[in-house]
């Protein structure tokens, strides 16, 4: 049985949750209702016979991401409708959701242009990334955590690492250098604090979701790769759109509150089709974005927006492991993940 199999996701109503509905925007127009509130993310008979539910789960890592105890309280914080409406506004206005993630710069599609092309010349690659000292770095660090140091111990220069960590490598490399800023934040307000977080799940995520697309006939890993990394975008334009609501003023403590994460999940996803389809970074990353932006990403249904919802549970599970946890005690069926997605999974760090 795949995975994909394993963990296919249905809804149901849940009595206790009540019968009220939001409105989750989407990417490709006006806002559209999504019953998110007052449901649950029914994986599989044997996830739910795990302690906790999946919306327990949810939960519990939007609190590990946001850095405070989950929220026990019955009820949410009164201006958290108002709140969620402001976020619904900015996702449908491209003018005001403009300034919450910066584009990606020019130079990307030139270089990803020519790392798609089979016959790239090393040579021509390790030219134009020598002019980004912080790109070289990373190339050569790719190469050096692969390797550590070739077999006549001569030092990993740019040339040589090109060479080594090969296209995929490289695409790598390069996706981490252009996209990390998106995720990097300074202050004290609630996007800042949780911006360690993010980038520490988004990188695990891209991780595994290149591993799972491998294993998918016709999926490229670097979409994976790029899908992965570029999901929790959307956590960041949240918080830096909540973050931004001068007359409302809510603390991550409010936010974490089963019902409270359960509305921003829905946002979270459509303000990533909304932000990252226009970028324009690949045919299979525009149709992911424009269905994970209408649907949310429990309800995608196409390869990689499967490969990417069992990358997202995979890290969450990661950041949730207890300590020195193994990761068939922390991982519902780890039996019956593909033997590189274990691996993926077993040097995904702390």
């Amino acid at each position: 049985m795949s995975l994909a199999g394993w963990w296919t996701a249905r809804r149901r109503r849940s009595p206790s949750e009540g019968a009220a509905e939001t409105t989750a925007p989407s990417s490709a127009g006006p806002a559209r209702a999504a019953s998110v509130e007052g449901s649950l993310i029914v994986e599989s008979a044997t996830i739910d016979a795990v302690a906790e539910s999946p919306a327990e789960r949810q939960l519990r890592f939007f609190s590990w991401l946001v850095g405070v105890v989950p929220g026990t309280g019955p009820t949410p914080c009164p201006v958290i409708g108002q709140m969620l409406e402001q976020i619904d506004a900015i996702t449908t206005s491209e003018s005001l959701r403009a300034g919450l993630l910066p584009r990606a710069p020019h130079v990307v599609p030139q270089l990803m242009k020519t790392l798609r092309d089979e016959h790239y010349s090393s040579v021509d690659v390790a030219s134009r990334i020598s002019k980004d000292a912080v790109l070289t770095a990373e190339v050569v660090r790719s190469a050096t955590s692969l390797f550590e140091r070739t077999e006549d111990g001569v030092e990993i220069d740019l040339a040589r690492a090109v060479v080594m960590i090969g296209t995929q490598g490289l695409r790598r490399a390069i996706a981490n250098v252009v996209l990390r800023p998106i995720f990097d934040a300074r202050g004290d307000t609630l996007s800042a604090r949780a911006a360690t977080q993010i980038w520490k799940d988004a990188d695990r995520k891209a991780r595994l979701c290149a591993a799972l697309a491998a294993q998918t006939a016709g999926l490229d890993p670097f979409d994976g790769y790029l899908a992965g990394l570029l999901h929790n975008s959307g956590w960041t334009a949240a918080l830096r759109a909540i973050d931004g609501l001068a007359e409302i003023s809510v603390s991550a403590a409010d936010l974490a509150h089963g019902d409270v994460v359960l509305r921003l999940l829905a946002r979270r996803d459509a303000l990533f089709g909304a932000i990252v389809g226009p970028w324009n970074l690949s045919p299979a990353m525009d149709r992911l974005a424009a269905e994970i932006g209408a649907v949310g990403l429990d309800a995608a249904e196409s390869p990689l927006g499967v490969a990417l919802r069992d990358a997202d549970r995979l890290a969450a599970l990661r950041a949730l492991a207890a300590p020195g946890q193994g990761p068939g005690a922390s991982v519902p069926a780890w039996s019956l993940l593909a033997k590189p997605v274990r691996d993926c999974y077993a040097g995904l760090g702390a």
